[in-house]
């Protein structure tokens, strides 16, 4: 496992898969909350609307 996770949507704004490995998954206030090793979903903020994955 990296230490960095890679911040996929820099290289590829429009990736709709990617592979990772779930570091962490905890459940919390709004759903479960997951930790992977590298990720496609942009963060909140900046005025981009965040990912919300699939509801």
């Amino acid at each position: 496992m990296s230490d960095t996770m890679q911040e996929l949507f820099y290289r590829d704004p429009y990736a709709r898969e990617f592979t990772a490995e779930v570091v962490s998954c905890t459940e919390g206030k709004k759903g479960f909350e997951v930790i992977l090793t590298d990720t496609a979903f942009y963060p909140e903020g900046g005025g981009q609307p965040t990912d919300l994955g699939e509801v």
